[in-house]
């Protein structure tokens, strides 16, 4: 905006300039006519002089008998002043013709700077025109002006080009330095407040790009608490105008994030204020009770669950007569008393005294407490759920069980150390271990069906072996994909494969079944009776007669 500003002073500069040009070049042209006329009468008055003086001469030498001599001389003085008026008759002409030609210049530069004032003049009202948004309030007040300024509510406040430069050459008070008013009053003023305002800020390509990244993550961040706060509060923010507007939409509708952190603030303290503080006190021992009480059966689930994998692994032994143990121990990042709660909550309910009880509420009502004075902008749901996550309390600890009954801890060294079967083996026993126990919680009927995507890449043949005769002894059907993946062990009774080839040329997929059963491989199988040629025993398919339901034959 400053430089079309300059731009415009520059226009105006050069056509006060131009014009003074245009005025010298006409009054020197004015000139050199009047001094080419005279010339010219001068001229007529001496050859008319010429011929008197001739025929005087003529007279006289009849009459008179004069000196011939004299005669030539005056003559010769005569010819000498007429050559010397058409001189002066030659240059009053080419300086006329130079005139011309510069005033034609000069108009030309007139017209040309008149043409580049009236593009500046556009130039700078679209420029202008691009403020309006910041002369909203809000705008106002995140930029810290405390000033209010209103944006022209009519076109009729703006002087097009035309009008400014009609002013411009027909206002006699006005010089080449004195100033116009390109725009209107009130957007100067706001220009200034914005220019004051924005003077310390870095206005490069770099940080502009590095705003605008922060502004849409924190807009993203922003969309994600209003969601997670389960008030069916809706995000809305565009940039028309080039500034970024966001809105809130709520029961009330659209506000501005201002008013609607105002709005949210007053309900919350009007919420506070329902409940005193040794009635909320009251309420969140309530609730708490509660909450440990759930704590607790979850614990006691997770734990059952856990120890229940802990026996399936230890019933599965690798080829080395070893196998991996699982254990659910504490956090090291707990402290003493958050480690005193943990023990209670392993205990059954009927053990726990209301004493534990009363511990237990105690150290919940603490975290929360210090939750919320460490992270004020957090709803209470989200602080209950980051404050009573028991997940977070422990961690799953592996052991290497020995042939013998010895079990040591499973180190990132210990790990590293194991052939490259007993590593793979190490690493899926836990899956598979506690597939099989969730699985065992549906009916014995139900599919026990796992997908696994890219299975077993980096394992060697000797460690596929092994963990599909472990997916064997947990009983689980698989449903994998692979580049180069052949099921083709002993230990494995059945598998179906598909091996799928791509033509590029022909944009086709062809794929063929090959069937694995029974220590055989049978190519190019039909797929009829899959399930039979699969050694599938049919109790994982129950017929359940509905009434009214299609029958298919």
């Amino acid at each position: 905006f400053q430089a079309q500003g300059q731009a415009v002073l520059r226009a105006r500069r050069e056509q006060a300039t131009n014009s003074e040009r245009a005025r010298e070049a006409q009054v020197r042209l004015d000139e050199a006519r009047i001094a080419a006329e005279e010339f010219a009468e001068q001229a007529a008055v001496a050859e008319e002089s010429l011929l008197n003086q001739q025929q005087r001469l003529e007279t006289l030498q009849e009459t008179l008998g004069a000196s011939a001599e004299r005669i030539d001389e005056q003559l010769e003085e005569a010819r000498t002043r007429i050559e010397a008026t058409k001189a002066r008759q030659r240059t009053a002409a080419k300086a006329h013709q130079a005139a011309v030609q510069q005033l034609g210049k000069a108009e030309a530069a007139y017209e040309a700077a008149e043409e580049r004032l009236r593009s500046a003049l556009v130039e700078v009202r679209a420029d202008a025109e691009r403020l309006a948004p910041y002369a909203r309030r809000d705008v106002l007040a995140l930029l810290g002006i405390e000033e209010q300024y209103v944006w022209p509510s009519s076109a009729a406040a703006w002087l097009d080009a035309d009008q400014w430069l009609y002013r411009l050459r027909k206002s006699d008070e006005c010089g080449p330095d004195d100033d116009m008013a390109t725009l209107p009053p009130e957007v100067t003023a706001l220009f200034g407040a914005l220019a004051t305002a924005t003077d310390s800020v870095t206005s490069s390509d770099a940080a502009r790009k590095s705003t605008r990244s922060a502004l849409t993550a924190a807009l993203q961040d922003f969309d994600a608490q209003l969601a997670a706060a389960g008030q069916d509060y809706r995000l809305q923010w565009d940039a028309p105008d080039g500034v970024t507007v966001v809105q809130v939409q709520d029961e009330q509708g659209f506000s501005s994030v201002g008013q609607f952190a105002v709005r949210i603030a007053a309900a919350r303290q009007e919420q506070e204020l329902l409940l005193s503080d040794s009635e909320r006190r009251i309420l969140e021992d309530a609730l708490l009770a509660g909450l440990a009480q759930q704590i607790h059966d979850r614990t006691v689930d997770a734990r059952d669950l856990i120890a229940r994998m802990g026996a399936e692994m230890r019933r599965r032994h690798m080829s080395s007569g070893n196998t991996i143990g699982v254990h659910w121990v504490l956090a090291d990042h707990l402290d003493d008393q958050a480690r005193a709660v943990c023990k209670l909550l392993d205990r059954d309910a009927s053990a726990l005294s209301p004493e534990d009880l009363a511990g237990i509420r105690a150290h919940f009502a603490a975290r929360i407490r210090t939750e919320r004075a460490a992270h004020p902008e957090r709803s209470y749901p989200e602080i209950l759920a980051s404050t009573l996550d028991y997940r977070r309390w422990r961690v799953f600890a592996f052991g290497l069980i020995g042939a013998d009954g010895s079990e040591d801890r499973l180190t990132p060294a210990r790990h590293s150390a194991l052939s490259g079967g007993e590593q793979s083996v190490s690493l899926h026993l836990p899956l598979f271990a506690a597939a099989h126990v969730m699985l065992d919680s549906a009916d014995p009927h139900a599919p026990r069906l796992l997908a696994l995507d890219e299975a077993f890449a980096g394992v060697d043949d000797t460690g596929r072996s092994e963990l599909l005769s472990l997916c064997v002894q947990f009983d689980l059907d698989l449903f994998m994909t692979g580049f180069d993946l052949w099921i083709t062990y002993a230990g494995v009774p059945g598998c179906a494969h598909y091996d799928l080839a791509h033509s590029v040329a022909e944009h086709t997929v062809a794929a063929t079944l090959l069937v694995w059963s029974g220590g055989e491989l049978l190519a190019e199988h039909d797929g009829s009776d899959l399930a039979t040629a699969l050694g599938s025993p049919g109790t994982r398919k129950v017929s359940q007669p509905v009434e009214g339901a299609l029958e298919f034959v």
